[in-house]
């Protein structure tokens, strides 16, 4: 034995389970001679109480042991994820075809009769445990696997983002450069200005000399006349010239916030699309082998069920109704019997709950795609109360109105953005404990969406600002102001209209009125 096979058995360890001390003793000492670390167990329940601590890498399990047998223990063993994959060599005095099967249906890799041969039993353990280095092996570079084909498509959309930041920029350096050439016009219009104001303050102070000293300075009427209003429509066509500009500049910065805004929405979106679609992914797996395990559960209790109705019957008929029922009685086992359905009921529907939510959460993840397609309005919004439920809850009950309404070509991602956005606020606007109504209907070709709360409200002095960028009437650091003002342009490129009525102190509703499209 070399040096490197050695230190390749050094780092195994094996659990050997068994109830008889001599039997430990001995394959204790095998296993230790052919240098592998080892840990003992007496029984089932020992066994899993030392699986879950230790997480051997195979298991030598005996079949006849109280409290649990080897057949039960390995059942649970491949039951639960943490211990699935450990390899079981069940050892067993019980050589019969039955025992065998029995064994290799709960899960055994291995089966040798007692008593062993240890040269065989060593061959195997060698090979088991060769094979789980090479599934181990094979897990980790799948794992790499995947990671580098995450970190592959992470950097293709990194790029991709990268192209569109520069073109974002090229768009910024010819807005900036307007901006540049506006303001030199201005400042070109303001000299100009001026010297004809200085030309308006001369003219005028030589009427006035003229009118209180002829002798000093004498100027006809017509002239100065026709210098005043000559230098007056100078002065107003430089006024028309400084609002237009003006009104340029303020469009070019309104366009230039717009712009920024959408930028900054749109990577916003984007991450919270790439760490929704992530969780989502991670939990989806484990949800999975929950709700199959509870299934399976529920089939193992209905057997036990029958097994415990069969065995009552044949011990009173033979005699032993009394005994049989203080038994029954002093364990509680009709009302456990009975609770039991409902446990594994009430489980199976929170695993399915999680289940939907981490459904939504994929769909939702899908925000920032591009995708123009047949939707239904009321299933969206359902799926987005169920994203944000977390922020809802706590502050209001939501009552939904759900019309008849059609499907409609959209994009049901941007307008999921929208209802997000109106059902925050909306929460948001609730100081303690409140209401959120949630209805959509059907008219004259238009689908309506109208959510209301029972909030603060909107002072009317501001009510007409709400949808631009950046404004909010939330306290420093609670809000961006993008919100709104992103939603209004989602909702203008589905060619329609949000209207808005508020009252201080009663509340706020959002209408959202969309066209159905049907092609």
């Amino acid at each position: 034995m070399n040096s490197q096979t050695e230190n390749q058995k050094n780092k195994y360890t094996i659990l050997i389970v068994d109830d008889e001390q001599a039997n430990l003793k001995l394959l204790s000492a095998l296993v230790s001679c052919y240098g592998y670390h080892f840990e003992t167990a007496g029984n089932g329940l020992e066994a899993m109480e030392k699986t879950k601590k230790i997480q051997p890498d195979l298991i030598l399990l005996d079949v006849l042991m109280p409290v649990m047998n080897g057949i039960e223990t390995c059942k649970r063993l491949k039951e639960y994820p943490d211990s699935r994959h450990i390899p079981v060599i069940v050892l067993t005095s019980l050589g019969d075809k039955e025992t065998r099967l029995k064994c290799l249906e709960a899960g055994a890799s291995d089966f040798l009769v007692k008593p062993v041969d240890n040269a065989e039993l060593i061959v195997r353990v060698r090979n088991l445990l060769q094979l789980k280095e090479f599934e181990d092996r094979n897990k980790i570079l799948t794992e790499k696997i995947q990671t580098i084909e995450a970190v592959q498509n992470i950097e293709e959309e990194l790029k991709a983002s990268q192209k569109e930041l520069l073109k974002k920029n090229e768009e910024l350096k010819d807005i900036t450069e307007s901006l540049e050439i506006i303001n030199l016009a201005i400042d070109k219009e303001r000299m100009e200005l001026q010297f004809a104001l200085d030309d308006i303050s001369y003219l005028l102070k030589q009427v006035a000399d003229n009118k209180d000293f002829g002798v000093r300075f004498t100027m006809p009427d017509t002239i100065v006349s026709g210098h005043v209003l000559k230098v007056a429509e100078l002065f107003n066509k430089m006024m028309d010239i400084l609002e237009s500009q003006h009104r340029e500049l303020e469009n070019a910065y309104a366009e230039l916030k717009a712009t920024q805004s959408q930028l900054l929405q749109s990577e916003k979106m984007a991450s919270i699309g790439q760490l929704a679609a992530g969780v989502a992914h991670e939990i989806n797996n484990p949800m999975g082998f929950i709700i199959s395990n509870l299934g399976t559960l529920g089939k193992y209790v209905n057997r036990f069920k029958e097994f415990i109705q069969a065995q009552t019957k044949i011990i009173m008929a033979a005699g032993n109704n009394e005994s049989i029922e203080q038994i029954k009685k002093h364990l509680k086992l009709d009302y456990i019997i009975e609770d039991t359905d409902s446990l594994l009921k009430e489980s199976l529907d929170g695993a399915e709950r999680v289940k939907r939510i981490v459904q939504n959460l994929k769909s939702f993840s899908h925000i920032d795609e591009a995708e123009w397609k047949m939707a239904d309005i009321n299933a969206g919004i359902e799926s987005t109360i169920n994203i944000v439920w977390n922020e809802l809850k706590y502050k209001a009950t939501v009552k939904k109105e759900y019309g008849d309404i059609p499907l409609t070509k959209c994009n049901p991602g941007q307008l999921n953005q929208v209802f997000m956005n109106m059902l925050v606020n909306a929460a948001h606007a609730i100081e303690k404990q409140g209401e959120i109504t949630v209805k959509t209907w059907h008219d004259s070709g238009y689908i309506y969406i109208s959510i209301s709360d029972t909030g603060c409200g909107i002072p009317e002095d501001k009510i007409h600002r709400i949808f631009e960028p950046f404004f909010s009437t939330k306290e420093v650091g609670k809000g961006t102001g993008l919100g709104l003002s992103i939603a209004y342009d989602i909702v203008k490129k589905h060619n329609g209209d949000i209207m808005v009525e508020s009252e201080v102190g009663r509340g706020t509703t959002f209408t959202v009125k969309i066209p159905v499209v049907e092609k």
